[in-house]
């Protein structure tokens, strides 16, 4: 059995945006559970970026999408953590900048 591996995300690892998203999106190798999946967003400075829990998409529960607030320039910090469905955790975290 495998663990969770981030395949993709919006914005991307090391991306550099002009418009800031309205939502992440990550893309993983295997099915989450839901309950203890989540995303968490900071700004350069360390402070959490919204409030929003994020969701597993019950269409495709491969792929986990959290909602954020108007984002302002700068760089951004995303955290994941997930448990596939086959019960492995995997954590791992990337960043992404805002123009």
């Amino acid at each position: 059995m495998a663990h969770g591996k981030l395949e993709s995300a919006v914005p991307a690892s090391g991306a550099i945006v002009d418009a800031a998203p309205e939502a992440l999106r990550l893309t993983f190798n295997e099915d989450l559970e839901p309950t203890f999946s989540t995303i968490k967003v900071t700004d350069a400075s360390g402070t959490s970026i919204g409030k929003e829990r994020a969701k597993v998409d019950a269409a495709n529960p491969r792929v986990m999408t959290v909602a954020v607030p108007k984002l302002a320039s700068g760089v951004y910090a995303v955290q994941w953590a997930v448990m596939t469905s086959d019960s492995h955790r995997t954590k791992g975290t990337y960043a992404f900048k805002v123009k």
